[in-house]
């Protein structure tokens, strides 16, 4: 299998455990928190927060398939080790399952902007000439670029508004919403120019 059908086929892996990561959370927030065998609370946080690496190595292995310079991709496999380590230990111990794990955030945040900028380097120095808005790469970078350029300020800042304004904080978080909107529709985008690819 070509590394380009490799990482089409992760990233839709990723998009349809997101789909399924967004309903186990709703139900759980309204159902499965409290059963005839278990009685949790139903904050829905501890969901979010485990997804978080999963979710950051399922994009970082489309921008290693992606990324054609050897030492870039050695970098990017020999990262996985520590970011996995960081964000268990922030999980189960310092920020807590509970709590915004903004920590693992803020790494992953910093790891993936490199990345895509990485790949737009790699794109823009490619010998033949292509157009940029039929690529699926450009347009997956993009979205991966802007969202967790975007959201980068609010979650560094994040453990400060949660404490000492709320109302600052919530306009954050519709920003977020926007970006996530932005981001989503830039994979879209990425995906219909798939269907241009001849086979």
């Amino acid at each position: 299998m070509q590394n380009h059908e490799i990482r089409f086929k992760l990233f839709s892996a990723l998009l349809l455990l997101t789909i399924g990561v967004e309903f186990f959370s709703i139900i759980w927030k309204w159902y499965l928190h409290q059963t005839v065998y278990w009685n949790y609370d139903k904050s829905n946080l501890w969901i979010y927060n485990a997804f978080l690496t999963i979710k950051h190595m399922f994009i970082l292995s489309f921008i290693f398939f992606t990324i054609k310079h050897l030492p870039i991709k050695k970098i990017i496999k020999w990262s996985i080790i520590p970011f996995t380590l960081f964000s268990v230990i922030n999980y189960t111990i310092v920020q807590t399952p509970f709590k915004v794990n903004s920590y693992t955030i803020i790494l992953s945040c910093i790891v993936l902007i490199i990345s895509s900028l990485l790949c737009f380097k790699q794109i823009l120095e490619e010998v033949k000439i292509v157009k940029l808005s039929s690529k699926s790469e450009v347009w997956i970078c993009l979205g991966i670029f802007i969202y967790h350029t975007g959201t980068l300020p609010f979650f560094i800042f994040f453990n400060k508004l949660i404490s000492t304004s709320s109302s600052l904080l919530n306009s954050f978080l519709f920003i977020n919403d926007i970006l996530n909107v932005i981001m989503y529709s830039l994979y879209l985008i990425g995906f219909l120019c798939l269907r241009q690819i001849p086979k």
